[in-house]
C-alpha cells in the first residue's frame, strides 16, 4: 500500500468527520459532545466495513472455474485491507470531529 493512499485516506476521513459532526450538531443539539463525535467518527468506518463485507461475499460466491486456490488468499487480503482502512477512517474521523467540536466551542 502506498503512503500517498494512506495520507489521502486519512485527510478525507478528517474532513468527513469534521463535516458530519457539524451536521449532527445541527440535527441533534441535545446530544452530548462526546456522542456527536463518536457518531461522526463511526460513519465512514461503517461504510468501509459494509463495502469490505460485500467484496468478501462477491469473492466467495463468484464462479472461479478451475482456479479456486486463490479464493482464501483474496478474501484474507481484502479483509486485511478493509480492516486497516476502517481503522484509519475511524481515527481520522475522530480527530476531525474533535477539532471541529473544539472550533465550535462544544
Amino acid at each position: 500500500m502506498r503512503l500517498t493512499f494512506v495520507l489521502i485516506g486519512f485527510a478525507l476521513a478528517v474532513f468527513m468527520g469534521a463535516g458530519i459532526v457539524s451536521l449532527v450538531a445541527m440535527l441533534r443539539p441535545h446530544w452530548s459532545a462526546r456522542r456527536r463525535q463518536l457518531t461522526a467518527a463511526s460513519v465512514l468506518p461503517a461504510i468501509t466495513v459494509v463495502a469490505t463485507l460485500l467484496g468478501v461475499l462477491f469473492i466467495s460466491t463468484a464462479e472461479h472455474g478451475q482456479g479456486e486456490t486463490m479464493e482464501d488468499l483474496a478474501i484474507a487480503a481484502l479483509a486485511t485491507f478493509g480492516g486497516g482502512a476502517a481503522l484509519l477512517a475511524f481515527v481520522g474521523g475522530l480527530i476531525g470531529a474533535t477539532l471541529a467540536g473544539r472550533r465550535r466551542g462544544t
